[in-house]
Formats: C-alpha cells, sequence, structure tokens
C-alpha cells in the first residue's frame, strides 16, 4: 500500500478524530502563548485559559493514544470488518504500517503545537516548565499512539482498549517523570559543613541530599537520629557525619535532558510498535479461534425450514416442485423430520385442510338408536356355501353307487 493510498483510507476512517483532537490541540497551544503575553505587558498571573491549556499538554499523549491508537485495531477485530479489510491484496502488517505512519507523523507534529507554550509568566526557561517542549511533548505523542495500537490489538474492544491506554501510558508517564528524568546525566553535589549551609545554582533542579563522613562521600543516617526531631543535630554529636551534601541538575542541562526524553519516548514507542507487529504477522492476536469461526450451528436453520417443508408437504401432496425440493433437502440434511400431525388414515387430507363448504354449512344429523345396525338377527348369504360344498360330495357318490 503505497503513501497515497494510506492518506486516503486514514482520512477517510479517521477523519473525525483528527479533526476533534487538531482542534484541541490549536486551542490549547493558543490558550498557553496567550496567557504568557498580552497587549504588550507581562501579566502577574496566569488566566484560567493558560491553566487548561496545561491539562491538555499533560495529558495530549494519552489523547493521541485513546482517540487515535486505541480504536485504530480495535474497533476492527470488535466489529470483525478485518477479514474483509485484510482479505485483498494488503496485508495486515501494510495496512497496519501505512496508518500508523501516517498518525504517527500527524501526532508528532501536534505534540509540537501544544509544546509551544507554557504558559507562565515570562519567557525564562525553568525546570518546572519541563515538558512544554515541543520535542517532549511530540514523543509522549508518538508513544501514546503505539501504546494505543498494542493495548487495541491485544483487548479486541474499544472501550476497553480506551481504558487501558490510559492506565499504561499514566503508568509510564509518572515512571519517567518521577525516576528516570532527574539521572539522565550525574548530577552535580554541593558539600557544606555543619557551621555552613550548601548553595545550590539559581534555577537548577534542586534533588535529594543527605550527610558526608570523613572521606566526603555519603553516609546512611544513624538509626537513633532518624526519629529524633533534628537528624542534623544528633548526627553532628554522635560525630557520624562532618556535614551535608546537595545533589542538583543545573539548567544549563535542560535542552539536553529534553532531547534524551524524546529519543527514549521514540525507542519505547519502537518497541511496543514491534511487539504490536509481531503479534499481528503471527496471528495470534487476530485470527478467530474455532469458536469464534462457528457463526451458527451447521444446519439448524435448514432443518427448521426442512420441517415446515416436509408437514407442508404431507398436507398438500398437489405441490409438486416443492415435494421435490423437499426431498433433496431431506437427502442432504439426513433423517427425515417427523411432522407435527398426521392425518388420519381413511380421510381425504385435501378434504381435512379444505372441508367442503356444504358440510359446514349443514352438518350431518346424527344417527337415530333404533337404525343401530349391530342387533339385526338376520342370516348373512355365507352361510349358504357350506351347505352346497357339503351336499356335492353325496351327490357324486349317488351316482356312483347307481
Amino acid at each position: 500500500m503505497n503513501l497515497e493510498t494510506a492518506i486516503w483510507l486514514t482520512w477517510r476512517q479517521h477523519r473525525w478524530s483528527v479533526l476533534g483532537v487538531a482542534a484541541i490541540a490549536l486551542a490549547a497551544a493558543f490558550a498557553l502563548v496567550t496567557a504568557e503575553v498580552e497587549q504588550g505587558f507581562v501579566r502577574n498571573s496566569m488566566p484560567i485559559t493558560g491553566f487548561y491549556g496545561l491539562i491538555v499538554q499533560l495529558g495530549f499523549g494519552a489523547l493521541i493514544g485513546m482517540f487515535w491508537g486505541a480504536p485504530l485495531l480495535a474497533r476492527e477485530l470488535e466489529d470483525r470488518t478485518c477479514f474483509v479489510a485484510w482479505g485483498q491484496d494488503v496485508t495486515p502488517v501494510e495496512w497496519l504500517r501505512g496508518k500508523v505512519l501516517v498518525l504517527g507523523v500527524l501526532a508528532a507534529l501536534l505534540g509540537a503545537v501544544v509544546g509551544a507554550g507554557d504558559g507562565y509568566v515570562g519567557s525564562s526557561s525553568s525546570w518546572s516548565s519541563f515538558e512544554a517542549d515541543p520535542l517532549v511533548q511530540a514523543g509522549y505523542a508518538v508513544l501514546g499512539l503505539a501504546v494505543g495500537v498494542l493495548v487495541g490489538l491485544l483487548t479486541r474492544h474499544v472501550v476497553t482498549a480506551i481504558a487501558g491506554t490510559l492506565v499504561f501510558f499514566t503508568l509510564v508517564r509518572v515512571l519517567l517523570a518521577m525516576s528516570v528524568r532527574d539521572y539522565y546525566f550525574p548530577p552535580e553535589r554541593v558539600i557544606a559543613r555543619w557551621e555552613n549551609t550548601p548553595v545550590v545554582p539559581e534555577r537548577s533542579l534542586e534533588l535529594p541530599g543527605g550527610f558526608v563522613g570523613q572521606d566526603l562521600e555519603p553516609v546512611p543516617s544513624r538509626a537513633d537520629c532518624v526519629s529524633a526531631i533534628n537528624e542534623s543535630s544528633c548526627m553532628r554529636r554522635a560525630n557520624a557525619a562532618i556535614g551535608t551534601y546537595v545533589d542538583y541538575q543545573p539548567i544549563e542541562r535542560l535542552t539536553a535532558f529534553r532531547i534524551i526524553e524524546f529519543v527514549l519516548c521514540l525507542l519505547l514507542a519502537a518497541v511496543v510498535l514491534w511487539v504490536a507487529f509481531r503479534l499481528l504477522r503471527n496471528g495470534g492476536a487476530w485470527r478467530p479461534s474455532r469458536s469464534h469461526r462457528r457463526i451458527g450451528v451447521p444446519g439448524a436453520p435448514v432443518s427448521g425450514v426442512a420441517a415446515g417443508a416436509v408437514t407442508g408437504s404431507a398436507a398438500e401432496p398437489a405441490a409438486g416442485a416443492v415435494a421435490v425440493l423437499v426431498a433433496e433437502h431431506e437427502a442432504e440434511l439426513g433423517p427425515e423430520t417427523e411432522p407435527d400431525a398426521e392425518p388420519e388414515p381413511g380421510l381425504d387430507p385435501e378434504r381435512v385442510l379444505e372441508p367442503d363448504p356444504a358440510l359446514v354449512a349443514e352438518p350431518e344429523p346424527e344417527p337415530e338408536p333404533e337404525l343401530d345396525p349391530q342387533p339385526e338377527p338376520e342370516p348373512e348369504p355365507e352361510p349358504e356355501a357350506p351347505d352346497t360344498a357339503h351336499k356335492a360330495p353325496d351327490t357324486a357318490a349317488d351316482k356312483a353307487d347307481g
């Protein structure tokens, strides 16, 4: 599938979600940029529009994953239209690769637009506005798309995929921000003795500190000093340390950290997409099982029709063509289905189904008791035959004697 076909197909199937997310991204970028400066003077506080823009900026990657990535495969698998889409000359891998390429580029561009402003007063960079950067937001958008695609492939249900994408992307985002981001580079350290206080350079990111021993290396706190009111005084009285230290990341590393996080998001997205493509290529996550392939019990609907046809043919033998077709279906389906009710022997089926109007209009009167044929004593003509047969031998014997 070439690029033009992929773009046309993606636009036809996802145009409303693309337009909706693009509108949200543009509105958030406008709110963040205009929140900083208005009418030539600097604000002293952030307006409410800038706050809403920050909310969108924090969750833009999750928004891309929930509304672009999660339904990409989950809707096809849930509606079972994948057998039509992937049963043509385009393989599932080519189909997914074209869509991911188009949506990934759009997600990165919209993420860069969202990260154009930070909504804070002034223009000086700070660690507090780390995520207000085009590269970081583009990386989060691509990662959210990849997570949504994988979760949608595994769940095969749109609503479940949306919820799962929100949960997993939030976990990855919090893990990066709380545990990994601060240690992309080894931190700088400031050491001060008891009579001094550690001084961290301006606008630096201050990290947790501790106590240092005689060799100026960190030492753990004593167990009895941890519960003390003033831990530093306890450590000093016990001669367990000679001072304190504070780790920090200087502001000059901010750009490098943003680039590292962007590359890390791309690597994570590449790994997630590789797993999704591997599952799709092997077919283990989308090919239907034996129970999925069985739409209904084979022969059950036809048996009902055949039973009705057999009953109708027993009631109306004049329909010759229908009887022949029913007989053919009976031979294919197996044993003949017995009709619900059969006409009594000795009765004409046509008269049973269509009674004579004269009989319906004038019912036959019941026979009178005196006309009962059983008590008639008249002899039947049948006994005369044995008498004749008995006299025949006597006549023949008389003739022989004479």
